[in-house]
């Protein structure tokens, strides 16, 4: 098993370096295809960064090939032509991307999704990550925006027994077989007849080794702590390049009002994350 299609959804070169540079990296070690997916947003988006009076917008409009957008989708293609690895590449407006799904759509035909987790352009990034997380049934690695990790040495899965985190194994079995290390991490697990069973952790680490992937079991006290916060001091703690684990347990509504894991490491997380729904 592995990588053959692995999609970049790209806003901007300043922002989104790190997935493009995580990507290849990826399609490097298992020789697979990438592609470059630019999302342009025009001056009158109401994807927009910041919202433009009248004026700079029939400005942007008579430009043409010298608009904002065009001029972000030249220094892109820029960027990728003086790159080793090769990328395809795909422009679609943001709009079109995301009212018509076609993000979801694209990302249906690859293994693996990478975006990067940055501050600019937020609209347009949620409804991004949402459409991989709840459309597209794959995989979704989301890298921080000043993240320089390439390839994934040290992984830590955050074990909650839910079918989230087994979606997310799943997608992550690659990374999990080409690792160093691999620890199944779990915050205030006790045994139950629907999810950890009798011991927890041990099972998945049983069922791992089965795909040739040797892992550790630690079973963390949260001391009070959130369980993103105890998974991910844990994680940092021992040196890990990645957490997998399942996206939105609870539904979104839920999780916006009362907060999650998923909710606090997107907004907050220090860690690459490939997550799952």
């Amino acid at each position: 098993m592995a990588f053959r299609d692995i999609l970049v959804p790209v806003i901007s070169i300043d922002s989104d370096q790190a997935a493009l540079e995580t990507a290849a990296s990826l399609a490097a070690q298992f020789e697979a295809r990438a592609t470059a997916m630019v999302l342009a947003v025009h001056v009158s988006s109401e994807y927009a960064e910041r919202a433009q009076p009248l004026s700079a917008v029939l400005e942007d409009l008579l430009a043409g090939a010298r608009s904002a957008a065009a001029q972000e989708h030249e220094r892109l293609a820029a960027w990728l032509g003086a790159q080793q690895q090769e990328f395809d590449l795909r422009q679609l407006t943001i709009e079109s991307a995301v009212d018509q799904n076609r993000i979801a759509a694209h990302a249906r035909m690859a293994d693996l999704i990478v975006a990067t987790r940055a501050g600019t352009h937020a609209r347009a990034r949620q409804a991004l990550i949402e459409d991989v997380l709840f459309r597209s049934g794959r995989p979704l690695l989301l890298t921080p925006e000043a993240s320089r990790v390439r390839r994934f040495d040290t992984i830590v899965i955050g074990w909650n027994a839910s079918q989230e985190a087994v979606r997310a194994i799943a997608g992550a079995m690659p990374l999990l077989q080409a690792a160093t290390k691999v620890v199944v991490t779990t915050v205030d697990a006790t045994p139950s007849p629907g999810g950890h069973v009798e011991r927890p952790g041990r099972e998945l680490a049983d069922h791992l080794k089965r795909h040739g992937v040797v892992a550790d079991v630690r079973n963390v006290d949260g001391l009070g702590r959130s369980h993103a916060k105890a998974l991910e001091d844990d994680a940092i703690a021992i040196g890990a390049d990645l957490m997998v684990l399942g996206a939105y347990g609870h539904s979104r509504a839920r999780e916006f009002v009362f907060g999650g894991v998923t909710r606090e490491l997107l907004g907050h997380g220090r860690l690459p994350l490939l997550l799952s729904h």
